[in-house]
C-alpha cells in the first residue's frame, strides 16, 4: 500500500483506518473524508484498486446532508478513477437517498463495530439510578426531556467532556434544572460497564444524528432503552423487546423509565438480543471485504478504528479483564 504523507498524518491521528494493506482499503467518516479531499484522493491515485469506506456519523437522508456528500463522492471517483468508495450506512433510507445520487452503499450500521468484549452485565449490586444518560451537553441531546422530578434517580455520563461557549447556557440549564441528578462528568471508557451497571435503562434522546454509540452500548452492558423518534438510524439494532419508543416529552419519557425499573429485564438476554441485530451487518461487513480484497477478513477494530483511543486488541482485552475481576469481587 502506498501512503501518502497527507494520509499517513490522517491515520497517524485516527481519521483513517487500514483496514487492508493490499489491496488498500481504509475506513474513515464522511466528514473527515470531505473535509481532506485531496488526501482521499492522492491515497486513491497511488494505490489502484484500493477502496475507501465511509462511516456516516450524522443522518444522511436529508438532502441538505445528502448532495454534498453525493458531490464529494463524484468528484473523488473523477480524481481517482481506480479506486472506490463505498457508504457504510445507517439506515435504509440513507442507501436510498445516496444511491439516488450516485454513491455505492451498503446498509452496515456503525454500531456493529462495537467490541462487544469491552462491554459487560454486571450484577450483584442494587441499581439505585432508574435511568443514565450517556451524552455530552449539547441542545441536540435534548436533556430537558428527561423529566425533573426524577432528577435523584438519574445518572448523567460524560456530560462535560466537551462544553463549548456557545453551548454553556444550554449546559448552565441543566445543571441547574436536575440539580438532584447523580452527575459524573468525565470518565473513562473502560469504566462505562461499571457505571451503567448502578442504572435500571439507558435514554437516547435526540431527534436527528447517527447510530449513536451509546444506543448499543447500553444494550451490551444489559440495560434495557427509552428512545424518542430519531433520524440517523440508531433504531436499526434495537431489539424490539428491549426498547421502548415514546413521544418527545418528559410525561411519554418518565412512563418508560417506570416501565423499564418495574419490570427489570435480564441483562443477559437484553445483551444477547443486540448480538442477534448486530450479527447481519457484521455478516454483510465480512462479505464486502471479502468482495473487495478476494480473501476473508478477521474481526475488525472496535468501533472501525477510528477517533478512539487505543482500540486494537490488546486495549480490549485489558478491558475484558478488568470487568471480569470487577465482576468476580461482587
Amino acid at each position: 500500500m502506498n501512503m501518502p504523507a497527507s494520509m499517513r498524518q490522517l491515520a497517524d491521528g485516527r481519521f483513517v483506518s487500514v483496514l487492508n494493506r493490499r489491496p488498500a482499503v481504509v475506513g474513515a467518516y464522511e466528514f473527515d473524508f470531505m473535509r481532506n479531499p485531496e488526501a482521499f484522493a492522492a491515497f486513491g491515485r497511488a494505490n489502484p484498486g484500493s477502496a475507501v469506506l465511509l462511516q456516516l456519523g450524522y443522518e444522511h437522508e436529508s438532502p441538505e446532508l445528502a448532495d454534498p456528500l453525493a458531490e464529494a463522492l463524484a468528484r473523488f471517483r473523477a480524481e481517482a478513477p481506480g479506486a472506490r468508495a463505498v457508504v457504510l450506512c445507517n439506515s435504509t433510507g440513507e442507501c436510498e437517498a445516496l444511491e439516488k445520487r450516485g454513491a455505492e452503499t451498503r446498509w452496515i450500521q456503525q454500531n456493529c463495530f462495537l467490541d462487544e468484549r469491552r462491554y459487560r452485565p454486571l450484577g450483584g449490586r442494587e441499581r439505585p439510578y432508574d435511568a443514565a444518560y450517556v451524552s455530552r451537553l449539547t441542545p441536540c441531546k435534548r436533556h430537558e426531556l428527561m423529566p425533573p422530578e426524577l432528577a435523584p434517580k438519574l445518572l448523567l455520563l460524560g456530560c462535560t467532556t466537551k462544553v463549548y461557549d456557545s453551548e454553556r447556557d444550554y449546559a448552565d440549564m441543566v445543571f441547574s434544572r436536575y440539580a438532584g441528578a447523580r452527575i459524573v462528568g468525565v470518565f473513562r471508557g473502560a469504566e462505562l460497564s461499571v457505571w451503567l451497571s448502578l442504572a435500571k435503562c439507558g435514554l437516547i434522546l435526540s431527534a436527528r444524528e447517527g447510530a449513536s454509540f451509546c444506543s448499543s452500548e447500553y444494550l451490551l452492558c444489559g440495560l434495557p432503552v427509552v428512545d424518542t423518534p430519531a433520524l440517523g438510524g440508531r433504531d436499526a439494532l434495537y431489539p424490539g423487546e428491549f426498547v421502548q419508543s415514546v413521544e418527545s416529552t418528559p410525561e411519554a419519557v418518565a412512563a418508560g423509565i417506570a416501565r423499564w425499573a418495574a419490570q427489570r429485564p435480564d441483562p443477559r438476554k437484553v445483551r444477547a438480543a443486540w448480538l442477534d441485530k448486530a450479527a447481519p451487518h457484521r455478516g454483510r461487513f465480512r462479505a464486502l471485504m471479502k468482495e473487495l480484497t478476494g480473501r476473508a477478513c478477521g474481526r475488525p477494530p472496535h468501533k472501525l478504528g477510528l477517533r478512539t483511543p487505543r482500540p486494537g486488541l490488546a486495549a480490549t482485552l485489558a478491558i475484558q479483564a478488568y470487568l471480569l475481576a470487577r465482576e468476580l469481587k461482587r
